[in-house]
């Protein structure tokens, strides 16, 4: 990651923090990552799942985007990051930007203690079930495709 971004925007600075804190927020810290062949797909993919997706997501609000250059790696590939502040309303939805957005690496800057109570817990479990769900059922989808399926049959001969 280079050290200064390329794009860097802040969101929501009449946001009051510490009342969403209070209310149970989470304040973090997640970073986003891109691979391509192509550079400007890649930066393009990048940008549109941070200002059209997650932007735009219910129950998280942005503070901070820092996005640094898409940078050229071994033989034809295109890597790039982005640090994206921001406040979950709680712990479900911060829970599950994570399952969504799948981030290189999340920190999580406060609370430092979070307490659930059972129907949270239950909300929080059952988004997790349904989102292995999705993908399972995602996965089941690609391989009843004959091409995915000798190419999956290929590699398992390929192992042995």
């Amino acid at each position: 990651m280079m050290d200064k971004p390329i794009i860097e925007k802040s969101f929501n600075e009449d946001l009051d923090i510490g009342k969403k804190l209070d209310e149970g927020g989470i304040h973090a810290r997640i970073y986003l990552g891109v691979q391509g062949t192509d550079m400007e797909a890649s930066k393009k993919a990048l940008e549109n799942t941070i200002f059209q997706r997650l932007r735009n997501e219910e129950n998280i609000s942005l503070l901070e985007v820092k996005m640094f250059d898409i940078l050229k790696e071994e033989g034809e590939f295109f890597s790039g990051v982005s640090e994206i502040e921001f406040i979950a309303d709680e712990f479900r939805w911060f829970a599950g930007i994570i399952m969504k957005y799948g981030p290189s690496a999340v920190e999580i800057i406060e609370p430092q203690k979070v307490t659930l109570d059972s129907p949270q817990m239950h909300s929080l479990v059952a988004d997790i079930a349904d989102f292995t769900h999705m993908y399972s059922q995602q996965i089941m989808e690609m391989l009843k495709n004959p091409e995915r399926q000798a190419l999956l049959q290929k590699i398992l001969e390929a192992e042995n």
